[in-house]
């Protein structure tokens, strides 16, 4: 079949479909697009129709994209990355303009030293016309957003190294055991016995995997997980478990004395936090000015 040319109503079309994917499905793109979820359905459907292709499947079992509509999804997102370059050059080539979609682990706005927002007020003082959405995800969601052309680059502590994606080092953050005011060895000495602290329920972070796990951690009795470091913090506070926090996000509730550090002589360690970007994407202006910004404030 022959696609015609592409018309403006093309382009509003797979920009309601950009925004659908990376919104995750219909209900959630419905207010930044500003309209209800039945015309977002007719747009798709529409778009279906013109490129004669199921793009997205939609249901009781989610949302998720065709293997068709990922490669859609990704044509398109080339496709706009270009229009953005052209906008650049009509308008002058220190004028950056389009969207900037980034990602960021969830505890790094308590870090002392580093704060996205410096990096992004120092590119507002920037000539720009550069729309930002900043999205707080764990690490592997991280990783398919950026795979996934939903973000152009993410903040985060990845342990796995996957080839399709660039590492760059942005901060480094102390991590600890911890264990909350209600639990029993709260109150025990500094010296606590080893075999007690295994014996102990302790909390994984549910996005590393067993044969991530540092060497000290792997003989700990690991019955409760979280997905994020908010969710780690929720099990300590309850007193049940013990578990690994980074210091700069577990300060605030050791300085109220609601959690404290376990060993840290035996169980501290630094872990690298890095800027992800996927290797084959084509970099707008805006994106490689924002990216040599935060490589800027980098306090590895």
């Amino acid at each position: 079949m022959t696609i015609p040319s592409i018309s403006t109503v093309d382009l509003k079309l797979l920009h309601v479909f950009m925004t659908v994917a990376r919104s995750g499905g219909f209900a959630l793109a419905q207010t930044e697009l500003n309209v209800s979820q039945a015309t977002i359905s007719i747009h798709i459907k529409n778009l279906e129709t013109r490129l004669g292709m199921s793009l997205c499947q939609r249901g009781r079992a989610g949302f998720a994209l065709t293997e068709d509509g990922q490669r859609v999804y990704d044509a398109t997102n080339a496709l706009f990355n270009h229009i953005e370059d052209f906008r650049s050059v009509a308008l002058g080539h220190d004028r950056l303009v389009g969207e900037l979609q980034i990602g960021i682990i969830d505890n790094a706005v308590f870090h002392h030293k580093f704060q996205l927002g410096d990096a992004i007020e120092r590119f507002g003082k920037l000539t720009h016309s550069v729309d930002f959405t900043v999205h707080v995800a764990p690490p592997n969601k991280l990783e398919e957003m950026v795979l996934g052309a939903q973000a152009h680059m993410a903040i985060g502590f990845f342990p796995r190294r996957l080839s399709q994606l660039s590492y760059a080092p942005i901060f480094t953050s102390r991590m600890e055991l911890f264990c909350g005011k209600k639990h029993p060895l709260y109150k025990q000495a500094p010296k606590i016995d080893l075999a007690a602290i295994e014996a102990c329920e302790h909390a994984q972070r549910g996005y590393v995997s067993a044969d991530q796990l540092p060497e000290n951690e792997r003989n700990l009795n690991f019955t409760a997980r979280a997905h994020s470091i908010e969710g780690l913090a929720h099990l300590i506070l309850s007193g049940q478990y013990l578990a690994f926090l980074p210091v700069h996000y577990a300060e605030q509730w050791t300085a109220k004395k609601q959690m404290r550090s376990i060993r840290p002589e035996l169980y501290a360690y630094d872990s690298i936090y890095e800027v992800i970007r996927r290797k084959s994407a084509a970099r707008t202006p805006a994106e490689v000015k924002f990216y040599d910004l935060l490589m800027t404030m980098a306090v590895v």
